[in-house]
């Protein structure tokens, strides 16, 4: 009984990994909302994560990594993203699982090597299953159509939309409850990927770009993974928080305005900037410290 509720809270906890979360409270939030919108994409997630959770132990795998979900999440995004984009059928599944598979052996080696993948296994597997089934034509695409028209630009709208873009969700409820499910485990980081939703949804409105596309959060969820990681107490991280979601938004419209998958691309470039920022930051402390 108690391997059952270990295992549980596992798969539960590589689910909240998605937005950096640690908790399986923050998991079950999300898996719910991902319900909510669909129960197929619910099954999607729930499919992938446990088998990518399955493969880290059969291939014993650091088991403090397991039971922090690292190897759930990439997995997750994947299982949600197919359902999202192609109607359902053995050949969709059968990707879900490969890629699952495939998600959990590229963050072994990510942390093996110590580079921050984040969620790249995610974008290359997705991307490569995605053009592979568009250009042999082997399962029908269904992404609704995108009415470009809106009158008014709501902001709580925009950050409720990005917040559920993030597991490609589309209503404000599904959003509400992704940031109550960070809120509840990390209210800092909620606030800061809120903000950073704002920032994104401002800079794209500038840009003129399409109305309908930034209230619905297309511009922004890359943003609020960028809060999030970057959120801390101090006021550096604010400034890290800006600087992410500016590069992540502007990177994201230049991938958008050229017809390119952005899926989380954007934020993982752009925590590669601030990783590399961070260290030198490091370095200039450590020499003052030094001279001090």
């Amino acid at each position: 009984m108690k391997e059952i509720k270990t295992t549980v809270e596992t798969v539960l906890k590589g689910i909240g990994q998605i937005m950096l979360q640690e908790s399986a409270w923050t998991g079950l939030l999300f898996l719910i909302a991902i319900c909510y919108d669909s129960l197929l994409m619910g099954a999607g997630a729930l499919i992938s994560c446990i088998v990518a959770t399955a493969t880290a132990k059969i291939c014993k795998f650091s088991d403090e990594n397991i039971k922090a979900g690292l190897y759930g999440f990439n997995a997750t995004l994947i299982g949600v993203g197919l359902v999202f984009f192609f109607e359902t059928s053995p050949l969709i599944w059968f990707l879900i699982v490969l890629g699952s598979i495939l998600s959990t052996l590229l963050m072994e080696f990510s942390i093996r090597k110590k580079i921050p993948f984040f969620t790249f296994p995610f974008i290359v597997i997705t991307v490569a299953a995605v053009l592979s089934i568009q250009h042999f034509g082997l399962a029908v695409a269904r992404i609704p159509a995108i009415n470009v028209e809106m009158d008014e630009l709501q902001v709580f709208e925009v950050a409720a939309h990005a917040y559920s873009e993030v597991i490609f969700q589309g209503t404000i409820a599904a959003g509400l409850l992704f940031f109550i499910g960070v809120f509840l485990n990390n209210p800092t980081a909620a606030l800061y990927g809120f903000v950073a939703a704002v920032i994104a949804g401002a800079i794209a409105h500038f840009n003129q770009d399409s109305v309908k596309l930034i209230e619905d959060g297309m511009f922004s969820f890359n943003a609020v993974l960028c809060g999030i990681a970057c959120s801390g107490t101090k006021p550096r991280d604010g400034l890290y928080v800006l600087l992410s979601a500016v590069i992540a938004t502007y990177f994201d419209i230049f991938m958008m305005h050229n017809g390119w998958i952005t899926l989380t691309f954007p934020f993982v470039l752009s925590m590669w900037i601030i990783v590399s920022i961070k260290k030198l930051v490091s370095r200039f402390d450590n020499k003052i410290a030094i001279v001090e």
